[in-house]
């Protein structure tokens, strides 16, 4: 049942008090690890996963200069954001982790990408390590009942993905889709490095929040710049893992790599106003969300404070932020040369803390390696990276031809076993459908919260939130009634943080669910535009297609209301704009109920617009199962003198002008597309070629709005039997006006669209 807490006026006099937050608590070596627990292999294994990522980078920047002789004139291109200096976080806090744990990494992610996925197949099986290699077996040469040449193997093909998909090869993590910024790699939790800085914040938190769902036990660590700690989405992040109604905390690690500079504003005295960035904590909960400071020269000290961090989220104290500072010897990419804004002085300081330097002198100190043993470890790790580039040289480039491979997943929940069906005893009240009148009929936003009700109990991994939608039930109702069914688990209030909704739909999609986000109206999804347009959009395809995202953004529209410029606007058009998401807009309590239902159903990222003029329509919609397939759209009436395309509550609209055109001997087509991507655009064409004429009608401003597209794409296809050029009836470009007399002139009505009726037929 819903937790209801009184808030109550105390003004009584005091301080706030703010527990101190500790920095570099960590006072062990290798010695004391060793003495603890740590073997002399897994130390060494450490130092070579760290001179991997050195010759890496160091690879890449002789490549990107032209100067790497084994590959003689191969033309690197693409981004350098290089790690050189920083190999201790990656490595420690790699090594600190489950090999199935998540993680979301940078734009400078190398280094992440390969710790990841190293210390992943280190833990598996020979089983595991040929399962890997897969085909790819072919071209080494190892012992199957050898452990350690086939570990070396598995090793030497995750370099060579790795190094693949920054030189854009299909061979490449990412089918070098993404390239050096996004490199993910889900076999091993890697759920995506990111170009937009903090972009991937929401993802984590939403991957932990999963996680913690589904009864997991996995963690994310959300590996992000300095730089990024000043951006909206890592505060409305920090604010979303710490509601205080996640019981069982957020299993989030977000893990700072603060190299002092965000490209090359500094952190400390000049973009910021802190000394540390892990003061950030105290501003979300009474506990700092655990903030420290750590050493990040030190692959120990992250190690440890990962490893802490970490039980801290699996006994449900998360989330955990973590400030490690480091330093990158380069320039934030091969183009700067630190010169304007770095001291010589400076430099020499964080490279004499090189853990490539310090590391090797404790694993001889410890007898673990003699001077000889670590110019071994150095030439094979060398020699490992060097292998990987000239296979990577010679690998596959991508056929031009595959471009539109990995956009949308071709799959569906349609399908599923019965350990996703919600069990009655996790029902905290009674499922009912919504009462319906003679004619079988109920408001449409009961069709929404009956289609949610539905889905919910046929997979839990269902879940709804947003802003209100919990106990009120959202702004408009819609919601009413599924906190009591399913409690605050599985519907619950989010903070207005809309970047937050949606970039943890995201994240919890990518990690298993299939989130449900409400975003109160479509104006505010300009606040979220990053996480659904760069986030949520791309991922799958950046990623090789090897992402499902099977989420829902529910949003409205409005008009007619007199809430002006700020809550009146059709912004549809601006959604499909990026490709990836699927967007539609019913026109019907039926069709609202059938495909919010299929949309939850699909595996990629919908956007649903509900338009608040239909909420209280009522139209038949029947109780048994019901779907309707998204791309599919709907003749509402037949007509032979002109085709009218109109969607959302515009259909009701046009319907009006059908009726009185009809008075006037005109015959109107309706096509209502249902769903704007995909478009249905042979039904459209099939009805333009019967008539010859088109009208489009939407509630947005003329110019960029949807229609233009649906014009062209009719125009195109059928202007050889178009008797007049395609007519647009839409708003005006201003924004929406509160006076009423502005506001009726700016929306379309049944006279405006009649009198383009008219004109078109010649009436």
């Amino acid at each position: 049942m819903p937790k209801h807490i009184d808030v109550l006026p105390h003004f009584q006099r005091g301080m706030i008090e703010i527990p101190p937050i500790p920095q570099f608590v960590y006072t062990g070596d290798l010695k004391s690890e060793l003495a603890g627990g740590l073997s002399a292999s897994e130390a060494v294994t450490m130092y070579d996963h760290m001179l991997h990522i050195r010759n890496f980078e160091e690879t890449i920047v002789q490549l990107k200069n032209g100067r790497y002789k084994p590959l003689g004139d191969f033309r690197f291109i693409g981004a350098t954001h290089l790690s050189i200096g920083q190999e201790a976080v990656a490595v420690g806090a790699m090594s600190a982790l489950a090999p199935d744990d998540y993680i979301t990494s940078t734009h400078r992610g190398h280094g992440h990408s390969i710790a990841k996925g190293a210390f992943a197949l280190e833990r598996r099986t020979v089983e595991d390590w040929l399962a890997f290699l897969g085909d790819a077996a072919a071209n080494y040469e190892f012992d199957e009942d050898d452990a350690e040449s086939v570990r070396d193997a598995a090793l030497q093909e995750h370099l060579f993905r790795t190094m693949a998909e920054l030189f854009g090869k299909e061979e490449g993590y990412c089918r070098g889709r993404g390239g050096g910024m996004h490199i993910a790699d889900f076999n091993v939790g890697h759920l995506g490095a990111n170009a937009i800085v903090g972009g991937s914040y929401a993802m984590a938190t939403g991957a932990a929040m999963a996680s913690e769902k589904l009864g997991e036990g996995k963690v994310c660590l959300c590996l992000v710049g300095d730089g990024a700690t000043n951006n909206g989405i890592a505060h409305e992040s920090y604010n979303f893992a710490t509601m205080a109604q996640f019981e069982n905390g957020c299993p989030v690690i977000y893990l700072i790599e603060n190299n002092q500079y965000g490209m090359t504003g500094q952190q400390v005295g000049e973009v910021t106003g802190v000394q540390r960035l892990a003061r950030r904590g105290a501003g979300y909960n009474h506990v700092n969300m655990h903030a420290e400071v750590v050493s990040g020269m030190d692959p120990l000290a992250v190690r440890d404070a990962v490893t802490r961090a970490a039980e801290k989220c699996r006994n449900g104290e998360g989330p955990v932020l973590l400030e490690c500072l480091t330093y990158r010897y380069k320039g934030h990419s091969l183009s700067d040369n630190c010169e304007a804004y770095r001291s010589d002085e400076e430099e020499a300081a964080w490279m004499a803390k090189d853990p490539l330097k310090t590391f090797p002198v404790q694993l001889i100190e410890n007898a673990i390696l003699d001077e000889e043993g670590v110019k071994a470890h150095q030439e094979a790790a060398a020699a490992r990276v060097e292998k990987a580039a000239v296979m990577a040289g010679a690998a596959t480039d991508p056929d031009p031809s595959s471009i539109y491979e990995g956009l949308y997943a071709d799959t569906t929940s349609e399908e599923i076993s019965d350990e996703w069906r919600t069990p009655a005893e996790e029902l905290t009240g009674e499922p009912a459908k919504a009462r319906r009148d003679g004619q079988g009929r109920i408001l449409a936003r009961h069709a929404v919260a009956e289609a949610l009700m539905e889905e919910m109990l046929r997979d839990r991994r269902v879940i709804l939130y947003g802003e209100d939608v919990a106990d009120y039930g959202g702004a408009f109702g819609a919601t009413r009634g599924l906190i009591e069914i399913f409690g605050r688990e599985r519907v619950f209030n989010a903070a207005i943080s809309e970047a937050a909704i949606c970039g943890t739909a995201a994240g919890a999609s990518m990690a298993g669910m299939r989130p449900v986000a409400e975003i109160m109206y479509i104006d505010f999804v300009t606040m979220a535009m990053d996480q659904i347009g760069n986030q949520a959009a791309k991922n799958r395809y950046m990623f090789g297609g090897k992402a499902t995202l099977p989420m829902v953004i529910r949003t409205t529209v409005g008009g007619g209301k007199g809430y002006a410029g700020q809550h009146s606007q059709s912004l549809e058009a601006i959604v499909t704009m990026f490709p990836g998401l699927k967007v539609v807009a019913p026109s019907s309590a039926h069709d609202l109920k059938g495909l919010l239902k299929s949309a939850i159903r699909d595996d990629n990222p919908v956007v649903f617009i509900e338009h608040q003029h239909l909420y209280t329509s009522k139209d038949p919609v029947p109780e048994e199962e019901y779907t309707i397939p998204l791309g599919v759209g709907n003749i509402t009436r037949e007509g032979d003198d002109i085709t009218v395309v109109a969607y959302s509550f515009m259909r009701l609209v046009a319907e009006e002008a059908a009726q009185m055109a009809e008075a006037e001997g005109i015959s109107v087509e309706i096509v209502d597309p249902r769903t704007l991507l995909p478009l249905d655009t042979e039904l459209i064409n099939k009805s333009v070629r019967k008539t010859g004429l088109l009208l489009c009608v939407n509630q947005a401003p003329s110019i960029g709005c949807y229609s233009e597209h649906i014009a062209y794409k009719a125009q195109e296809a059928c202007f050889e039997v178009l008797k007049k050029p395609v007519r647009i009836v839409a708003a005006h470009d201003v924004p929406p006006p509160m006076a009423e007399p502005l506001e009726n002139e700016n929306l379309p009505s049944p006279e405006k669209i009649l009198r383009n009726i008219k004109e078109l037929v010649g009436r």
